[in-house]
């Protein structure tokens, strides 16, 4: 699975790529530098950039968790009690070793198959991204066509 991660990465090299052409976009319409555009292709830009919010924080979690597998996989965390109380000093999961406490520890199954959703979503989301950025290409160039 960190393999896999760590392959990912890739595509949140290209939301990043999105975000920024969206940004560059925008801020290039703002200053005058194009012509104007679309109230269509600028909501296209935007949206697309709000997105890059969204995909900053998968791949924010998709790192954290590659970096958890990582250190499985070597022997660096004991296990997955060790793992669990790792988040759990982060406040990223509440803490299973308290006899109050009703979260019950997750298998590895089940973790891999989250990181799995995860990635899905990820995927989702640079592809939406991909899409708004084509749909305001699209309908810049639909309505002020190039001379």
């Amino acid at each position: 699975m960190a393999a896999l991660l760590g392959a990912h990465r890739a595509v949140g090299a290209w939301g990043v790529m999105s975000s920024a052409l969206a940004a560059s976009g925008l801020l290039a319409a703002a200053f005058g530098l194009v012509p104007p555009m679309a109230d269509a292709a600028a909501l296209f830009l935007v949206a697309a950039g709000l997105l890059g919010l969204a995909e900053r924080y998968l791949a924010f979690r998709l790192r954290l968790d590659e970096a958890l597998f990582h250190a499985l996989a070597t022997g660096r965390l004991a296990g997955l009690p060790a793992l669990d109380d790792g988040l759990a000093w982060l406040g990223l999961r509440p803490a299973t070793s308290t006899s109050m406490s009703t979260t019950a520890p997750r298998s590895l199954h089940e973790r891999l198959r989250g990181t799995r959703a995860l990635l899905r979503r990820h995927l989702a989301t640079v592809l939406l991204q991909t899409l708004f950025l084509t749909a305001a290409l699209a309908a810049g160039f639909l309505l002020h066509p190039p001379a």
